[in-house]
């Protein structure tokens, strides 16, 4: 499914409705759909130059050693997040209605952002484990049906993976297994890594490449199975990663944890903000922006999407949110 945005679609906000779900359908069977057309020239190259500045700089103060991500995933596979503080936080990336039309088609009313941050494959790098990103919300049949919802269950969370320079084969575009999601053994699994399971392979293979033209995205559901593979390029591959979960999703990482403690409970119902957190207890699972870039997304969503930010008026240190939290920032609470 490719489907190229249009100047009307630009001026209503909103990509038909046909074609809203079209791209529903190719994501529930395929697992993926490609929108060109949604991010602006001038934002490309606003931000392409400060990815590559970044890249730098995260190198300097590795001092010759490999990152937690490279150490976690593979060499040359960085989690650089963008800047979150103005100029470099834009209205087409952050709070593009266009993008938020295919968010609410595939999740629903009350979806959030809950990840902002970037993918960047450097030259020379090397091949990831293939994974998963996200688990099955529901584990069974019996306890997805239970719940009302149809097996395989659907996605609760949606990956936007956003080009913005040609993202080809030569520079390493994210090697796929399309329809992989549907894949129900591993609903169970304790690990999102496909080791030692040739036969699962096979029978979703053989595999693509996810190659996104500039200013296109890809929208992905992220239990699709994929991996970063070597960038044969002299030139980094920067790809932003936004996360979307659904209003359901009630622990920071947009998982749907199904056993809440009553006093867990009282704290998510009385603030919306708040998310269970991976060590017990709630925290504030907003996103840290700078308040300087409040203008580029303060405005209301059309399609009732939560942009789940907190502006802050210190300074924001997007290196640090990429290498030691994964491109968010949650706070426990009080």
């Amino acid at each position: 499914m490719h489907y190229k945005a249009t100047a009307a679609d630009h001026e209503t906000g909103t990509l038909p409705k046909e074609v809203l779900a079209q791209i529903n359908e190719a994501i529930k069977a395929d697992g993926f759909a490609l929108v060109s057309g949604l991010v602006s020239e001038e934002t490309r190259e606003l931000l392409l130059p400060t990815i590559t500045e970044d890249v730098n700089i995260v190198r300097a103060n590795a001092n010759g050693e490999l990152t937690p991500h490279e150490q976690h995933t593979g060499v040359g596979h960085l989690q650089l997040g963008l800047r979150r503080y103005s100029p470099y936080v834009r209205t087409d990336l952050a709070a593009n209605p266009l993008i938020e039309s295919v968010v609410a088609e595939v999740l629903g009313q009350g979806a959030w952002l809950g990840f902002y941050n970037g993918n960047v494959n450097c030259p020379g790098s090397t091949s990831q484990p293939l994974h998963f990103d996200r688990p099955y919300s529901w584990k069974t049949k019996e306890q997805a049906e239970a719940d009302g919802q149809t097996w395989p269950p659907p996605t609760t969370t949606l990956s936007c993976s956003v080009a913005f320079a040609d993202i080809t084969a030569e520079t390493g575009a994210t090697e796929i297994y399309p329809g992989s999601h549907r894949e129900t053994e591993v609903a169970t699994w304790t690990t999102n890594r496909l080791k030692e399971r040739p036969d699962l392979l096979e029978e979703w293979g053989p595999p693509a490449r996810m190659e996104i033209p500039a200013g296109s995205v890809c929208f992905r559901d992220p239990r699709m199975w994929h991996r970063g593979v070597p960038n044969l390029s002299d030139r980094p591959r920067a790809m932003l990663g936004l996360t979307y979960h659904s209003a359901r999703g009630n622990h920071w990482r947009g998982r749907i944890v199904h056993v809440v403690s009553p006093e867990d409970q009282v704290q998510l119902d009385d603030d919306p903000a708040l998310k269970l957190m991976d060590e017990g207890g709630v925290g504030d699972g907003r996103l840290i922006f700078h308040s300087s870039a409040r203008f580029a997304i303060e405005k209301e969503s059309l399609h009732g999407v939560n942009r789940n930010i907190n502006f802050v008026d210190e300074e924001v240190n997007h290196l640090v949110n990429a290498h030691n939290r994964g491109g968010a920032h949650v706070e426990k609470a009080e």
